[in-house]
């Protein structure tokens, strides 16, 4: 420990695993694309993985009294052999990574200038290393480059390029023609290539090669505006893109992609509307309760004429053009809304800025809470904060009543009734505890007349009234557990 990472090998040793990192790390292909792949770059924690490996190694040898690596790979193989063995009954090598580095370190050259037997095809270290069509692999790479000099080595573009390279490799195997030859090219060329595309991913499974991005890089215009929306949408879509890529920072790829895909999406079914003769997104987006319904059906109908579940977020448009959300667009009891909003700002508080699909969870938890309470009260039912801590009977007609709106929807809905209860301060019910008959009357009773005291706005002192009846609860139902006497019992009684 705090010594040199080189220290205590042969010197000779010392020198070639020197030279070996020196050529790994500038080992580049040739402009004809003759040697390796991309620019060649192995990443640097694959490089020093493999030389913590053989630097190990090395120790070993010198520490037990045997002769370097060096001197014996070309002229004493057999005896490397034997010391190879002897480490790996030492336990030294407990996962058998020495084979491999050493694989990779006898690749080096006599002289220790360069790699040897390293083509297009092998892999020099780390992952497998495709071999895609000449142009599509100056291309892939270029662009590799390009977005290497904006964004850094971002790990959402380096899986672009090796699935863009597995992508062309898959159409050499098979006699189809490159990605290049046919990106731009005519209609019948490009749908050859997404029919091409569709059979890759059949054999390989699910693969993402950013086919879009390789056209833009060329020149050409992006797919995503090959739509043909309505020009109020066509306007609303890209300001509200725009609106939202200028948050993200330089390195935040994938949730750039998140934000062109949801705008291809909504160009896709503008200009689906725009073919059928139906009305645009932004004419009926706000407008009144019979244009939204007629939107919602045309999208219905819209996504049935789909191979993929689409999403268009209409609510996000909304908000967009200032129109209050629709998570809010319910009217549910006052009680129940000030409950619900103090959840879910509780909820929101403890996520974290990029944490987008977790607050989508949480918001989308309110709209359905908002939307059971507005059922209630358009029903005659009592609010849900109401029964929800209350007795036996009220908790059991909120869950007829959560029963008999589901199934009024057309989608399986989760209102989470067990997390507000715990937010006001009660046990969850998937804990119920079983207090004695007489302490429950008396906890229940006490817990009434606290909350009778208590306006609807008193979401924080209901709580306090709560909690308390729940530990109540669960000490009388320790002390039954236990064979114990009931406090009721007890607490007026003798000071015994």
């Amino acid at each position: 420990r705090g010594r040199p990472a080189d220290r205590d090998m042969h010197p000779d040793d010392e020198t070639r695993i020197n030279q070996f990192a020196e050529a790994v790390r500038g080992y580049e292909i040739l402009p004809d694309g003759s040697i390796g792949r991309g620019d060649g770059r192995v990443p640097e924690a694959t490089v020093e993985n493999n030389l913590g490996i053989l630097r190990r190694f090395a120790r070993w040898l010198r520490a037990a009294n045997r002769d370097s690596m060096a001197s014996r790979f070309l002229n004493d193989p057999d005896s490397l052999a034997v010391d190879i063995a002897d480490y790996w009954a030492s336990g030294e090598d407990d996962q058998n990574r020495l084979n491999s580095a050493l694989s990779h370190f006898r690749r080096l050259g006599p002289e220790g200038q360069e790699l040897q037997a390293v083509g297009a095809g092998p892999r020099l270290m780390g992952r497998r290393i495709h071999d895609p069509y000449p142009d599509d692999a100056r291309v892939i790479d270029s662009l590799a480059k390009e977005e290497l000099s904006k964004f850094g080595p971002v790990s959402i573009s380096q899986k672009n390029a090796s699935n863009q390279r597995k992508f062309s490799d898959w159409l050499k195997r098979e006699g189809r023609g490159s990605i290049v030859s046919r990106l731009t090219g005519t209609d019948q060329q490009q749908r050859s290539l997404q029919e091409d595309f569709r059979k890759f991913t059949e054999a390989e499974g699910k693969v993402v090669v950013s086919l879009d991005r390789l056209r833009q890089y060329l020149g050409a215009e992006s797919q995503l505006k090959q739509h043909n929306p309505y020009p109020d949408d066509a306007l609303m879509i890209d300001g509200l893109a725009n609106e939202e890529l200028s948050k993200l920072g330089p390195d935040s790829t994938s949730k750039r992609k998140v934000v062109q895909n949801m705008a291809i999406n909504q160009r896709r079914f503008s200009d689906w509307l725009q073919k059928n003769g139906r009305g645009s997104i932004s004419s009926r987006l706000t407008g009144s309760d019979e244009q939204q319904r007629s939107l919602k059906d045309d999208f219905r109908e819209f996504t049935t004429n789909v191979e993929v579940k689409i999403s268009v977020g209409f609510d996000r448009l909304r908000q967009y053009l200032g129109a209050e959300s629709q998570l809010k667009q319910h009217d549910p009891y006052p009680d129940d809304t000030r409950m619900i909003d103090g959840f879910a700002n509780e909820e929101l508080s403890k996520l974290g800025p990029d944490s987008t699909s977790k607050r989508k969870g949480v918001l989308n938890l309110a709209s359905n809470q908002r939307r059971f309470s507005n059922w209630l009260r358009k029903n005659g039912r009592g609010s849900i904060s109401s029964r929800l801590t209350g007795s036996d009977e009220q908790q059991r007609s909120l869950k007829d009543d959560f029963r008999e709106f589901t199934t009024n929807v057309e989608v399986k809905i989760n209102v989470s009734l067990d997390r507000l209860r715990q937010y006001l301060g009660a046990e969850s019910q998937l804990k119920q505890h079983h207090p004695y008959p007489d302490d429950a009357l008396m906890i229940d009773a006490l817990a009434n007349e606290e909350l009778s005291k208590l306006g609807s706005a008193s979401t924080s002192k209901r709580r306090v009234v709560w909690r308390l009846a729940s530990n109540q609860r669960k000490f009388s139902d320790w002390l039954q557990t236990r064979g114990r006497e009931s406090i009721a019992s007890r607490l007026n009684g003798s000071d015994q």
